[in-house]
């Protein structure tokens, strides 16, 4: 006692309460064959594939016409350049016992705010790009989900997508109606046992992958992936600690990342989508050399008849239903993607004139 004064101090514990952190969901399964040190941009081609029908005893086209094998360049451009700073003052830091280490705390933000915003921009990429999109506007129950699952990968099995290297990206809400589903029964493991790379189990032969629900893009039920479908570069990965720079007494924490994802033209049947709302994957018709191109009310519709991707050409032309494409040749490949204002980009049609 002091006079008839208590004398008080607080006090606080050593130890810091933090928010759990989330290793990354998409790193795994992330593209990176492809190098954008000292460039923002890479272009890639694609080759086109050489005809194939009867050959012919006689005469001197044998083999068919001769044609030059053409391609299709795709740009990729990095754009996304990200970073952040705080700092601990030396004075509160000694007042807290020097529980915010500045390197644990970069470090946890990093895993906290980095990472996730990563995994969502890709998915958000991958989304965007897929070439199979199914759209439906009833919530799926445990076993309509299962069904839609199967359905969507034998879709992109029909493309000639490769079975193997596949992953579903799930929220958990509508993961856990698949767990307690009896339909599941008997059909695949899932939930049985932790396999590699955080995968929760397979369904329908595909490692399935649990996720925040905030991380697919709104709408989006799943994502089923298929390995090798994407380009998704990180680089310049910065974090220092600047001690007791011009003006501060203490520790500034710097950090940087510029990534970013693409989808490759010839692989966006690898990535199929299942939402509850988007726009229509066009439907197709060819009359005496002139195309009709169907899709939702309001939703524009572009298209290429070389063969590339309409989501990515540069070839890509805006589809006029009042100034419908004429001269369209028998046996032109058309491919056409609908897209309508804060809607999610329908998948890509391909057809045959």
């Amino acid at each position: 006692l002091v006079g008839s004064e208590m004398c008080i101090r607080d006090r606080y514990s050593t130890k810091l309460d933090e928010r759990f952190h989330q290793k990354s969901v998409t790193d795994a399964f992330a593209g990176k064959d492809y190098d954008f040190v000292g460039v923002n941009a890479i272009n890639v081609y694609s080759s086109d594939e050489g005809d194939f029908g009867d050959y012919t005893r006689s005469g001197s086209s044998r083999f068919g016409t001769i044609k030059e094998l053409g391609d299709t360049v795709q740009t990729m451009r990095m754009t996304q350049d990200k970073g952040g700073t705080f700092s601990i003052d030396a004075g509160n830091a000694a007042e807290q016992f020097n529980v915010k280490q500045c390197n644990a705390r970069m470090k946890a933000t990093w895993d906290g705010k980095v990472t996730p915003s990563i995994d969502k921009y890709r998915l958000q990429q991958w989304v965007g790009g897929a070439g199979v999109v199914t759209v439906n506007a009833t919530a799926l129950t445990g076993k309509t989900a299962i069904d839609a699952i199967v359905n969507m990968g034998a879709e992109m099995s029909n493309h000639l997508v490769p079975t193997d290297n596949r992953a579903i990206f799930i929220g958990h809400t509508l993961f856990a109606k698949c767990k307690l589903s009896d339909y599941i029964v008997g059909i695949d493991v899932l939930g049985k046992d932790a396999v590699a790379n955080g995968s929760l189990g397979k369904l329908d032969g595909n490692d399935v992958y649990a996720i925040p629900d905030s991380y697919l893009p709104a709408g989006v039920n799943f994502v089923i992936f298929r390995k090798g479908a994407s380009v998704d570069p990180v680089k310049n990965q910065t974090m220092r600690i600047q001690k007791n720079p011009l003006g501060i007494d203490g520790d500034v924490a710097e950090y940087r990342v510029m990534f970013d994802s693409f989808v490759l033209d010839k692989k966006a049947y690898a990535i199929g989508v299942h939402a509850t709302a988007g726009s229509t994957t066009p439907t197709m018709s060819v009359s005496g050399g002139t195309l009709t191109l169907t899709a939702g009310d309001g939703e524009t519709i572009k298209y290429t008849t070389d063969g590339s991707n309409p989501k990515t050409s540069s070839t890509a032309k805006t589809y006029s239903a009042s100034a419908k494409p004429t001269g369209i040749a028998a046996g032109t490949e058309v491919k056409a993607y609908a897209s309508k204002t804060g809607a999610l980009d329908s998948g890509i049609m391909t057809a045959t004139a």
